[in-house]
């Protein structure tokens, strides 16, 4: 076989190029693979089978929200979730990334008319293993929520040991700009103020459970709240949905698409008439 140099001679016989060569292609089959399965076996995806479409509250355009499918720490926990798969909201495009804040906005306007504040939390862990983001959205009251961004400030900065690669604790302005992609960390919104994030440098040292333990301590809730995220029965699933629809309905934003695209345009929680 023949390789060209750069200046376009060619070497005849490069012992093991071609063993390389095909070594990389069987490795680029087997990650091309490992990512189609990851996309048929998500339960995040709009078009998968094993979506719970029973607990979403509505639909956009790119996005959708949903109750959470365990016993949240709250009734109203809810999830904003990305309907094509994404591993973390850095990766996301830009038209995607801005009708996510849309949910946020709708959330907090809702939960204000409450008298409560709410935060907003992204684990994205194990980015590399390609896993389907969503951003978790806990109501507080006003009193627990003024202390949040303190509870959540003093756990970030004694996370994960002394010595670390990364500054532990990053005040994100802009998020996207200050982690770069491909690396997995946290982060913590409080209502439509900035938050903190972590890049998460051990995942044997930053649990999967960290933010959602803070808050249960916040809530004085009992461990078998944040533990161990077991899907709920489904009957109650249903219920927290029902009841979340209504709340929801006066913010939904997505009248206005539903609107747009004409009687013919089936309404609800309809999900393929709605995607791009």
């Amino acid at each position: 076989m023949f390789v060209m140099k750069e200046d376009g001679e060619r070497i005849q016989g490069i012992p093991g190029f071609e063993e390389r060569n095909r070594d990389q292609r069987l490795q680029l089959n087997i990650e091309h693979k490992r990512i189609e399965r990851s996309f048929d076996d998500c339960s995040r995806c709009i078009d998968s089978s094993r979506l719970a479409k029973h607990n979403i509250i509505a639909v956009g355009i790119n996005t959708y929200l949903a109750v959470v499918e365990w016993d949240g720490l709250d009734d109203e926990h809810v999830i904003i979730v990305p309907t094509q798969h994404c591993s973390s909201s850095i990766q996301l495009d830009e038209n995607v990334w801005d009708e996510m804040r849309l949910w946020r906005k709708g959330l907090v306007a809702l939960w204000k008319e409450q008298e409560k504040d709410c935060v907003f939390f992204e684990m994205a862990r194990h980015v590399d293993s390609n896993p389907h983001l969503y951003v978790e959205c806990v109501p507080l009251e006003q009193e627990i929520g003024d202390m949040a961004p303190i509870y959540f400030k003093k756990a970030i900065n004694e996370c994960e040991g002394e010595y670390m690669d990364n500054k532990k604790l990053i005040e994100t302005k802009n998020l996207r700009r200050q982690i770069p992609k491909g690396f997995s960390y946290f982060a913590v919104d409080f209502g439509l103020s900035n938050g903190y994030a972590h890049v998460i440098e051990s995942h044997d040292h930053f649990p999967a459970t960290f933010a959602t333990e803070i808050i249960a301590g916040m809530l004085d809730l009992p461990p078998k709240k944040w533990r161990k995220r077991e899907t709920d029965e489904m009957s109650k699933q249903k219920s927290r949905a029902e009841k979340f629809k209504q709340l929801w309905e006066p913010f939904d934003w997505t009248k206005r698409l539903r609107s747009q695209e004409g009687p013919s345009t089936s309404s609800g929680s309809s999900t393929s008439s709605r995607r791009e």
